[in-house]
């Protein structure tokens, strides 16, 4: 049987996980709550995956591709209220400025995207191919967000600052898109996606590198008592 035949069953494997990854915010978000601020940990990605979602869903909306549509709907929502949960607890200055001014470009991005589909009367395939690039930009910039934090975990010798749920995440979805990119023989979903697996990779990499000094420390504490 050729790939194209386990088209909808990609879809559905791959859209089911990206939503699990989508999820893993969750995770991070908790622990913002529970410290009471963002501390150490960046609304870049937050902030990215608004971006990306956003831009995704245009171009699936383009593509009349359901699978891509839903989600990215899902995905937006979720990065929505993960950016809220964010700029709510940010209580450095320093990290509060950075943000905004991140949300600033991106929501300014966001706004000419959206102008340039609904309002310029392009061709249709043109348009696909436009919209697709800033699809790729998108993407990359999500995937590649966690590597803000890599000269800390060259200096600090520890991936403690990496989110790893995200991380991991990341590189099973983009992995599957890949897959579903070359199945619907799409470049601007296959290239950037595998990209970004790679990318994905190298981060999963560090954790075996420069394994997580604490979790090391109470492992080591637990056996003494």
């Amino acid at each position: 049987m050729a790939l194209e035949d386990y088209k909808d069953m990609i879809a559905i494997v791959a859209t089911t996980v990206t939503i699990i990854q989508f999820l893993s915010g969750i995770d991070i978000c908790r622990k913002i709550i529970k410290q009471g601020s963002t501390g150490n940990i960046s609304g870049f990605p937050f902030v990215g995956g608004v971006f990306s979602t956003t831009t995704w869903l245009t171009y699936s909306i383009l593509l009349m591709d359901v699978s891509m549509s839903v989600t990215n709907a899902v995905g937006l929502l979720l990065q929505v209220c993960y950016v809220y949960i964010y700029v709510r607890y940010c209580v450095s200055l320093t990290s509060w400025i950075a943000t905004r001014r991140q949300m600033l470009l991106f929501f300014t991005i966001i706004c000419i995207i959206q102008s340039y589909v609904f309002f310029s009367g392009e061709a249709p395939e043109l348009m696909k191919v436009r919209v697709g690039m800033m699809c790729c930009l998108g993407s990359i910039i999500f995937c590649a967000s966690p590597l803000i934090s890599l000269k800390d975990v060259f200096q600090t010798q520890s991936t403690e600052m990496l989110p790893f749920p995200l991380i991991f995440a990341t590189f099973l979805v983009t992995g599957l898109w890949w897959l579903y990119g070359i199945v619907i023989q799409n470049s601007f979903v296959q290239y950037p996606n595998m990209i970004c697996c790679a990318i994905a990779g190298f981060q999963l990499l560090l954790f075996i590198v420069y394994p997580n000094k604490k979790k090391g420390e109470l492992m080591g504490e637990a056996r003494v008592m």
